[in-house]
């Protein structure tokens, strides 16, 4: 917007260095000729480019221009001299003041520029750095998040070979397992071979002892009936059979002996 009116300035003031250069050129023609010719190309066209060499080049090269002109306007005022009019004095003079101002305004305009460059600058600057603490302070997290993980992996491996031995002594003793079970049935078997042959012996037992009992009341019947033999004996025959009387109570000890067996 700055450059904008400065240069809509410019081609202003380009307009009035022109309308007056003519009005000179007119209060001096009486001088020659090839004078006013000079005069005229050094106003109109050499020493201002012809009203169309300016262009957007700039600030700095319309500071310049501007300047020129003035330089211009001034060595303009001093070669009219007698020759020129008060009042186209008094127009060359104020040209030169306005455009001092003009160039000026144009060095205030690039100071102004220059200190909001400056300015954007420093906030550059510092953004610059805040953005670096930033990055920094991400590394760090990156760096946090990187040893975090090298961590967790090695717990993970250290998990894995732990359920790995876990498994391992899982299956030793489940083989303890199987290897008691299997003896523990074998030893149930042999218990219950071990009973099966005791209750045998025991039927086998009460079968002697019942024999032995059956045998025994028919040795104590077999004693009696001896006995009462042996009586009857002794009061029938007397004297004459002490012989026969003698082997009868051998026979009655014999068995009576064997009875308590």
């Amino acid at each position: 917007m700055k450059s904008s009116l400065i240069l809509v300035a410019f081609f202003g003031f380009v307009a009035l260095v022109t309308a007056a250069s003519q009005e000179k050129a007119s209060n001096v023609e009486e001088t020659s000729r090839d004078k006013r010719g000079y005069e005229n190309e050094y106003v109109t066209g050499g020493g201002y480019g012809g009203g169309h060499a300016t262009s957007s080049v700039g600030a700095a090269a319309i500071a310049q221009q501007a300047a020129n002109v003035a330089k211009a306007a001034h060595n303009a005022q001093y070669a009219a001299g007698a020759q020129a009019a008060h009042r186209a004095k008094a127009t060359l003079a104020a040209q030169a003041t306005l455009a001092a101002q003009q160039a000026q305004a144009i060095v205030a305009a690039k100071q102004a520029q220059a200190a909001q460059i400056s300015q954007a600058a420093q906030a550059a600057q510092a953004a610059a750095f805040a953005e670096s603490a930033q990055a920094a302070q991400a590394a760090q997290a990156v760096q946090a998040a990187e040893a975090t993980k090298l961590q967790a992996l090695q717990q993970a491996q250290a998990l894995t070979l732990a359920a790995k031995a876990a498994q391992t002594h899982a299956a030793s003793a489940i083989a303890s397992l199987h290897a008691a079970q299997a003896q523990q049935a074998s030893q149930s078997q042999m218990a219950y071979q071990a009973q099966a042959n005791a209750q045998a012996l025991l039927a086998k037992h009460q079968s002697a002892l019942a024999d032995l009992a059956g045998a025994q009341l028919a040795a104590n019947k077999a004693y009696a009936a001896a006995q009462g033999a042996q009586a009857n004996a002794v009061v029938g025959h007397g004297h004459g059979q002490g012989s026969y009387t003698t082997t009868v109570q051998k026979t009655i000890s014999h068995v009576s002996a064997g009875s308590h067996y």
